[in-house]
């Protein structure tokens, strides 16, 4: 039961997020530049270390939905691998400590892969910011980065990840 409450609860963000009724440019820049400022949060935070190809990672642009068009919004993804921290625990824990202090919620979890290890992750939202997933093991470290959901066409500027379209196909695929 509590993990269809965090469902409930992430798409609940997730459509805030997305409730925007502006539309400019100056938005859509806006939603990438915060998201940058994320994930440069996230670098300077002591513990894994991240290259300068890694720091200077591009997003892509990816479809998301807006105003109630699967289609009419656009929003930025990043996912970059760093190195494995000496303490993912700790590392995580300063990861989440360091969002917090940016304004984000945070939640933490755990999960045992057995041989594997145990993956240590922070996941970070609010209001009118970026979604950031942190996590780490003793293999490596990684951060997942969406920017805020804004009015615009995704096409427009390269390359998209549209994860609808994704869904759909893949879906279609199974039949």
């Amino acid at each position: 039961m509590p993990w269809r409450i965090a469902v409930l609860l992430i798409v609940t963000t997730v459509l805030t997020s997305c409730a925007s009724t502006g539309s400019s440019d100056k938005d859509i820049q806006k939603s990438k530049q915060d998201g940058e400022a994320a994930l440069l949060h996230v670098f300077d935070v002591p513990g894994s270390d991240w290259t300068t190809e890694q720091r200077e990672a591009r997003p892509a642009p990816t479809v998301c939905p807006f105003n109630g068009d699967a289609h009419a919004g656009v929003q930025y993804h990043w996912f970059v691998n760093g190195s494995a921290p000496t303490d993912p625990e700790a590392y995580i824990a300063a990861v989440g400590k360091a969002l917090r202090e940016g304004s984000f919620t945070v939640e933490f979890r755990e999960t045992d892969y057995g041989k594997y290890g145990t993956l240590h992750e922070a996941v970070a939202r609010g209001e009118r910011l970026p979604t950031v997933a942190a996590s780490a093991n003793a293999k490596g470290s990684s951060i997942m980065l969406d920017s805020i959901c804004v009015a615009g066409d995704a096409e427009k500027l390269g390359p998209t990840g549209d994860r609808n379209g994704a869904l759909e196909i893949e879906s279609e695929g199974r039949r």
